[in-house]
Formats: structure tokens, sequence, C-alpha cells
């Protein structure tokens, strides 16, 4: 039950009215959010419309560890440690005026030595928001895939966001588990939220099946934008 998020000393937990109690035994009440919703996207909507700081972090609370990539792999548990970059992730946003920032949430097909930042990194377990980004809405009608269509949006609007992809949070595999979100959402609603983003985002997003053997009978994606010249990324 204690869980990495919950000893962040300055961290809301946000959690189902009915999980109070049991959070309540490791989080002071003054840092407990409650809500009655159903789903992580309209969970994300609501707190980019109730929280009032200038900067929004949400991390999904089955995070293992953070772990430095780059030159020999570290691994972090240390909430210090981890606030810590969450706050050099969030300066450096404000200082090149980015309103979404995130890291990894695989470390797969990366090569952080070489190619350290992304300008189009998909967001996931844990992302920050920002200026324009306080605004702009989670598609609550795509169940599971809110945060894909949220990516492009901000692609969209801001042309760029924010990828640390030296460090990578980790959360397990994802659908792995029972509960959360995974449980929430059916292999059909996942094909129709696919389908809903394959039109509405045509090229710039790209679905495969998945090939390790998960639970979740899904597609994987990838954002297919550019935001590099291609003379200056030639080798």
């Amino acid at each position: 039950m204690k869980r990495i998020l919950t000893l962040l000393p300055t961290a809301l937990i946000c959690v189902n009215e009915e999980e109070k109690d049991a959070y309540l035994t490791v989080v002071p009440k003054e840092r407990l959010i409650c809500h009655h919703l159903t789903g992580l996207a309209y969970i994300r909507e609501w707190l980019n419309r109730h929280i009032q700081e200038d900067c929004l972090v949400m991390i999904d609370d089955d995070l293992r560890a953070i772990w430095w990539v780059v030159g020999e792999p570290r691994r972090y548990t240390d909430p210090r440690a981890i606030l810590e970059v969450i706050e050099n992730t969030h300066q450096v946003a404000c200082d090149l005026s980015f309103n979404v920032f995130t890291w990894s949430r695989s470390v797969k097909g990366l090569n952080p030595e070489y190619d350290p930042i992304k300008f189009c990194a998909p967001i996931g377990g844990s992302l920050g928001l920002r200026g324009a980004a306080r605004n702009r809405a989670f598609d609550v009608t795509l169940p599971g895939r809110a945060d894909a269509d949220f990516t492009l949006q901000t692609l969209l609007e801001d042309r760029i966001l924010l990828g640390d992809v030296r460090v990578y949070f980790d959360f397990g595999r994802c659908f792995s588990g029972a509960g959360g979100n995974s449980g929430l959402i059916t292999d059909e609603q996942f094909a129709l939220t696919t389908k809903i983003l394959k039109k509405r985002w045509g090229p710039y997003i790209e679905f495969k099946p998945r090939s390790d053997k998960r639970k979740r009978n899904s597609e994987a994606y990838r954002i297919v934008v550019t935001r590099r010249n291609p003379v200056i990324t030639q080798h």
C-alpha cells in the first residue's frame, strides 16, 4: 500500500472515493483528492480543470521506479530523487516555453546516448502540463487512447513538446495488470477508439499488433510526426 507516490512530500494523491479509507492509512488527509469518476481520461480532464497551480504533473499510481538509462542504467526509488527529476524537467519546460513535458514510458527503440531529447514523444503514465496545455481537453470519448489524442493535439497546436528519454518511468508492462484503467476498458472499446484515431489523425499515427504476449489484445501505436530538419539528423 505504501507506494512511491504516497512518499513524495508535495504530491497530491487522487483516488476514487471507494479507496479513500485505504489511502488514509499512509497519506495525510490534506494530500488526498477523491473523485467518483470512471476512466483515466475523465480523471485527467477533471484534474486539469480543477488543480489551480501553474503546472500539473500527473503520474500513474503503479510507478515502480525511475531509471537513468544513459551509460550504466541506474534505478531510483527514493522519492527525493524522483521529485528532483520532475522539478528539473519542469524548469527546462518553463525556460524553453514548452507546454507539455514527459519522460520515457519504454526503453525499446530508444538511443538516449545520442538522442536524449524528443520533441514529439507520446505522453503516457507520466506527464506535465503548463501554459496553453492547461486549457487543452482530454477527449473522454476515447477510453484507453485519450493520451495519444492529446499528444497529437499538442503537436498540432504547440508544434512541439518536451520528451526527456534519458529517464524511464517504470510502471511495468502496459495493461499487464488486472485493475486500474486496464480493468475498465474492453478490447472492443480499444478497437473503436483505434478506428477513431486512425480517421482523425490519418498518417500521423500508426498502429501495429503487439508482438509480445500481453493480456490486452490491442494495437500498439506510434506517433509519426517530424520535428527535426532531416539535414541535421542525417549521419
